[in-house]
């Protein structure tokens, strides 16, 4: 941005759901879950300038339609002072994958603001601000590895060890909500062992991780079943991120595997846990 002075630079994470379990409908319309959220290594890059309150992105996101400036503006209000400051997102991480970058990129601005405004919110309120634009954006503040119940906004911090992941995005977008409004109550589960689940992650055993919602965006949107199914066929344990379209295994990319993404147009990343 011509004539103006570069503030912060930011990296903004992707997250993988390692597994999400659906619970039941709330009396909010919102689905209750249970899941596993893990960072990873895939970034977007956030420039914040000095300047009036806006927000561009590389993708041409509308600034009004952006979680960032409705979440800046929801800022606005609670501290009753004008935020000036203007942020450049370099949109690395897919949209619509499942990967939460709309979600990262509110909470990494929130929290680089806060810092240049001297903090005047705490952790606490700045992840109630940011539940209010997106349910994944309060993991984003803490980072790592966490539990989500609730929305998934209700956070639970908790310890594994440094994975590397082969992730496959089909270049298709997935739509949370229309998956969402697809669920059915034989897709629900009434619970979760949640410490066996993790037991198991922290030995290497990746077999009890499910995503029911993650199977029905396989079912809405065939790209995603395709990739899927395609790892399955060599044995993989192979899981949708969120509900969608990002697919991803425990492991390095095979060559099979990357030669199917030449072939047929998906992109493939290898990432490892971040923050962890």
């Amino acid at each position: 941005m011509v004539g103006k002075r570069a503030l912060v630079r930011v990296l903004s994470p992707a997250k993988l759901n390692l597994g999400l379990w659906l619970l039941g409908k709330r009396p909010d319309g919102y689905h209750e879950i249970f899941t596993l959220y893990h960072a990873v290594n895939l970034f977007d890059e956030i420039t914040l300038w000095e300047g009036e309150l806006s927000v561009q992105t590389s993708t041409g996101i509308p600034m009004e339609e952006n979680l960032v400036y409705k979440a800046l503006r929801l800022m606005e209000r609670q501290i009753g002072k004008d935020i000036k400051v203007s942020v450049y997102i370099q949109k690395n991480i897919p949209e619509g994958a499942g990967l939460g970058g709309g979600s990262s990129n509110v909470a990494v601005v929130l929290k680089a603001v806060n810092q240049l405004l001297g903090e005047p919110m705490s952790v606490r309120e700045l992840q109630a601000l940011a539940a209010q634009v997106s349910s994944d954006a309060p993991f984003f503040l803490m980072g790592g590895s966490a539990v989500g119940r609730g929305r998934g906004e209700v956070l639970q911090r908790v310890e594994l060890p440094r994975m590397v992941f082969t992730l496959i995005y089909p270049n298709v977008k997935c739509s949370t909500v229309y998956v969402y409004k697809h669920v059915s109550p034989d897709m629900l589960t009434s619970h979760v062992q949640g410490d066996t689940i993790l037991d198991c992650l922290r030995a290497g055993d990746f077999s009890p991780l499910e995503n029911r919602l993650g199977e029905l965006a396989a079912e809405l949107y065939p790209q995603v079943g395709e990739v899927l199914r395609f790892l399955q066929s060599f044995g993989l344990r192979a899981l949708v991120s969120g509900s969608g379209s990002a697919v991803f295994y425990a492991g390095e990319p095979l060559p099979e595997v990357e030669l199917a993404c030449r072939a047929r147009g998906w992109r493939l990343y290898r990432v490892e846990s971040y923050g962890v």
